[in-house]
């Protein structure tokens, strides 16, 4: 795969800042936000900035194993809602990709009752099953996040993303001093 997309940190604010407007003038403030790490746990950050939210909740589930290659479907890691009974929630992650994601937390979600819940992501794909009610642009490519973009890097090296040098270096520093994770 050599198609991606690299918004900058500004396009993020940005997106962030739209994504909150969309959901005040529709007249929809959220009491919780719950954030799907890992993508999701920086454009949550913002929101509950942007938008004056006391409590971030987390719903960790995993779709893809690797840039590109998913897994059969998504799998549910952990799972911290405590106190989300009749608040209005929106759930936010970096990207819709398939969908998939956005409606096996919407099935989690719905044991723990609350009022409403509401979706959020900076991007979606065209071909998702799930849009979110709120979004920032339409993209077909593989988004390369700045919070994303080692692990992109480690997969595929040839990747042009900036400071990739220090990176690198750093990278072989921690193989000098035997330093593995596996």
């Amino acid at each position: 795969m050599s198609d991606f997309y690299i918004p900058s940190w500004d396009e993020i604010e940005k997106a962030m800042l739209h994504v909150a407007e969309e959901a005040v003038d529709s007249g929809f403030v959220p009491e919780v936000i719950v954030a799907i790490p890992t993508g999701g746990v920086v454009p949550s950050k913002l929101l509950k900035d942007i938008l004056n939210i006391e409590r971030i909740r987390y719903i960790e589930i995993k779709l893809y194993k690797n840039v590109g290659k998913k897994d059969v479907k998504p799998v549910v890691k952990s799972v911290c809602v405590d106190d989300i009974e009749g608040k209005d929630v929106l759930v936010v992650d970096d990207v819709a990709d398939s969908g998939e994601t956005l409606e096996a937390v919407s099935n989690v979600l719905s044991m723990f009752n609350p009022k409403s819940v509401k979706y959020a992501t900076v991007y979606i794909k065209p071909w998702a099953r799930k849009y979110p009610d709120f979004y920032y642009k339409i993209i077909d490519k593989w988004i390369i996040f700045q919070w994303d973009k080692w692990d992109v890097v480690r997969e595929i090296p040839e990747v042009n993303v900036d400071n990739k040098e220090k990176y690198l270096e750093i990278e072989r520093k921690l193989r000098e001093t035997h330093y593995s994770r596996k």
